[in-house]
């Protein structure tokens, strides 16, 4: 009988299977002290039975992406160009019979299985504008080529502004990172940059008309009003900084409060006072509750992980022998890391208050769910790097 040998099972880049685990470990402490409010304020039961579905989530996450890695994903990604078609129907969807959840309709349940739509439109966006850039490498490239999926972005990201604003600059500036990483000219560049500036703008400006006339649309006065917050100025003429909520945002106050409290060390695992108080203490602002447990170097140490993974998706691109397999990685791993980045900033006060999760660290399934397959995908196709590099050897 063979011996089990963990490398054979566990293929492609190594540290990013690394950094996964990693993710996960750190999400059950931290989990598992915020949810200790949740479980008080609510009846979704005691912290120990939340951290049991949390720790299932994570299993279940780190079996997708054993699953995703074992398949050839470049040669099932042309599903992704049929998947693109599909996406606007789907936000269109969520937009009118979607499932609201906190003021927003970004849910919809499919066979009894609820996700938020603007996950599966990053995936597939990044990959059909990876492999348009893999196909014209070495190319000489013209408006006709990228006439198209710069139209896409912009209508993507437009759509998904609606009902996620934060959540769609970060996909256009994703796709920007991506088309610079892949050296397209800077005209095309600024031809994206334009798009999604348009699809952003028609978004918002389509919510404050039809406000005006007492139909509500979309999320466009809550942008307006927690960037008034932010930079304590009235923008829409209203009189009212911040709308009703006012000027001083509580998330944002108890937030840094929880930052004030962990200092350089900390107050320790489960030692957090905020988290009582501090609503959404589990998802949107986990990382403030971090920094009050585990201090300057726990909030810091968290952050170098995934920036670590940054680094392995920027040494894919290098060591690449196929474009389409390191313009994909790097873009996957971009998103991932410029939504935790967001999702800190956010914590620690340096942008308005918005809904962004920590990837792999804040409680929910759906979020963890797409984590998993992005990394899938990133382990996949470095797999076949790294099975090419050995045939070359």
């Amino acid at each position: 009988m063979s011996s089990f040998r963990m490398k054979d099972h566990l293929q492609g880049d190594k540290q990013i299977w690394l950094i996964a685990i990693l993710l996960c470990c750190f999400s059950l402490a931290a989990v598992y002290s915020s949810v200790s409010a949740l479980a008080y304020r609510s009846s979704s039961g005691s912290p120990e039975l939340i951290l049991l579905k949390h720790s299932l989530f994570l299993l279940g996450g780190l079996g997708i992406i054993y699953v995703i890695h074992r398949f050839d994903f470049l040669e099932i990604a042309p599903i992704a160009k049929l998947l693109l078609w599909i996406t606007p129907l789907l936000l269109i969807y969520t937009l009118v019979m979607g499932k609201e959840v906190g003021g927003a309709k970004r849910w919809i349940s499919i066979l009894g299985f609820t996700f938020q739509t603007s996950d599966l439109v990053r995936i597939v966006l990044i990959t059909n504008l990876t492999a348009m850039l893999a196909s014209k490498q070495n190319t000489r490239i013209s408006w006709k080529d990228f006439r198209s999926i710069i139209i896409w972005c912009g209508v993507l990201c437009g759509l998904l502004a609606i009902s996620s604003f934060s959540t769609s600059v970060i996909l256009g500036f994703t796709c920007l990172s991506i088309m610079f990483i892949g050296r397209v000219p800077a005209k095309f560049l600024a031809g994206l940059s334009a798009s999604v500036a348009v699809g952003l703008i028609l978004a918002i400006g389509t919510g404050i008309i039809l406000k005006k006339i007492n139909i509500e649309f979309g999320r466009s006065q809550t942008v307006i009003d927690r960037v008034e917050s932010f930079i304590n100025k009235d923008l829409d003429g209203n009189k009212l900084i911040g709308g009703d909520i006012g000027s001083e945002s509580t998330q944002k106050q108890e937030a840094l409060m929880a930052i004030a409290r962990g200092g350089v060390i900390g107050q320790g695992p489960g030692n957090s006072a905020v988290k009582y108080r501090l609503a959404e203490a589990y998802s949107d602002f986990i990382y403030a509750i971090i920094l009050e447990e585990y201090g300057l170097l726990g909030g810091l140490s968290l952050m170098a992980i995934y920036l670590w993974l940054l680094y392995r998706g920027i040494w894919l691109v290098q060591n690449s022998t196929r474009p389409f397999a390191g313009l994909l990685s790097i873009g996957l791993t971009l998103t991932i890391v410029l939504q935790a980045f967001a999702h800190m900033f956010i914590n620690v006060g340096l942008g308005p208050v918005t809904g962004q999760t920590l990837p792999l660290i804040s409680k929910g399934g759906t979020s963890i769910l797409f984590t998993a397959i992005a990394l899938g995908i990133v382990l996949s196709v470095s797999k076949g790097e790294i099975a090419n590099k050995t045939q070359q050897i």
